[in-house]
Order: C-alpha cells, then structure tokens, then sequence
C-alpha cells in the first residue's frame, strides 16, 4: 500500500471524487473544501482534511489513501433498522473498519465498483436484485471473486434461494434475526482481524 502523501492537488481530488477538476475548483469557491494555495498559485489540500470532506459528504475513501489495516464492509439489507444495528455493531466490534450501506442488490453492485470492500454483508431478500443475483455477479467478477460474504436470511435453510446462494459460494451463513456479535466474529475470521 502506497504511503499516504501530505497533501493533493486539484486533479488528486477530482479523481478520487469522480468529478472534474472544474467541480473541485466550485468547492473551493463555495468554501467547501478547505485548500491553501502553494507559492506558484496552485491549490493544495491536506489529506487528513480531505478525509474529513470525504466522509462528511458519504465518498468512499480511495485505497490508497486509507490505513493499511483498515478493512472495508458493505452491508446490503432493505431493512433500515437492520443497517442501523449492524453499522453500530460493527463500529464497536470491528473499530478499525470502514462500513458503507446499501438498500437494495442493484445499488449495493453500484457502490461495490467504487468502495471496493473486503467483505460484504448480503440480506438474501432484497428489491430489485435478490441475493442469488449478487453473488452470482461477484463470483463471476475478476476483481470480486474472493471478497467474502457473509449472507444473512429469515428463511428456512431448504429454501430454493438459500440452497441457490450456498451454491454460488458464501464464505458464512447466518440465520435472522441476526446476532451481531455473531457476525462481526464471522467477519473478524474472515478478514483476520482482532474482535474487540
């Protein structure tokens, strides 16, 4: 992992926003982004502040830029008070991980391409895209084929689905409703990392 540099350019911002430097440029105009401005007149921003900028404005945090042991979690679950209990476990649990949300699997396979996690959390049943659909689109990814997951469902284990989702390849299984202390010693396993 690249050492994390003092400070960014314009370009650097753009590009880990996905936007044009000309964007970058409105935020500083706004008062959005705090810069300073380098002897020859270009703008510069310090990492640790843009990390601020990132995360109050919900941007993933690009890799290079993260801690090399972070680890990052996406959990997937049209269940808003099942993301609100998982985050907050995780967050206790797992102190030293990076966790995104997502409601449905078509959202979820969107801020996979840009998070980038190490492990996902799947709800099986889900709109628009159900869990078999998901994991059967990252194990067929090359960049996605070996993140792990963890699937969760509230159905009985010969389900059609279930049986599907085994199939296709889950790393962990667990049956709602959920111990979160639980799942964040399934992802602790997984990713290797200490359970506090």
């Amino acid at each position: 992992m690249a050492a994390r540099r003092k400070s960014l350019s314009t370009g650097d911002i753009a590009r880990h926003c996905q936007v044009t430097p000309a964007t970058v440029v409105n935020w500083i105009k706004a008062g959005k982004l705090e810069v300073y401005t380098t002897p020859g007149g270009q703008y510069r921003m310090d990492t640790d502040a843009f990390l601020a900028f990132l995360d109050k404005n919900k941007f993933p945090v690009p890799e290079e830029l993260q801690p090399a042991r972070q680890r990052r979690i996406l959990v997937m679950d049209d269940s808003p008070a099942m993301l609100d209990a998982a985050t907050s476990a995780l967050s206790r649990h797992l102190p030293g991980s990076v966790l995104e949300t997502s409601v449905d699997g078509f959202e979820g396979l969107i801020k996979i391409g840009s998070f980038k996690p190490h492990a996902l959390v799947l709800d099986l049943m889900m709109p628009r895209l159900d869990g078999a659909e998901v994991c059967r689109c990252l194990r067929a990814g090359t960049e996605t084929r070996n993140m792990f997951i963890v699937a969760l469902s509230g159905l009985a284990a010969d389900n059609e689905l279930v049986r599907r989702v085994k199939r296709i390849g889950v790393d962990a299984f667990l049956t709602k409703p959920v111990d979160m202390t639980d799942l964040a010693r399934q992802l602790a396993r997984l990713l290797r990392v200490a359970l506090e």
